[in-house]
């Protein structure tokens, strides 16, 4: 990839990484209101089904970030 598109990739993942984060943090807050006001259901289980996502995606980008200032020096 050339470092343009890296950087394009950068922004989009970027991004991503902050929506799913977001998500991933409401979900949790719901599923403890769910869990204190109904007990256990299958939406306490939801945000740890979706933290793995979460995870990749930040690696994903922590790759590229380093990719692009190893092209920098």
């Amino acid at each position: 990839m050339t470092e343009d598109e890296l950087q394009k990739r950068q922004k989009e993942m970027t991004v991503a990484v902050i929506l799913i984060a977001i998500t991933v943090i409401i979900m949790l807050i719901s599923a403890i209101f769910v869990f204190i006001r109904k007990g256990f259901t299958v939406t306490a289980i939801l945000p740890f089904a979706f933290l793995p996502l979460a995870i990749i995606n930040f690696m994903s980008l922590k790759k590229i970030k380093a990719e692009l200032a190893s092209r920098k020096k």
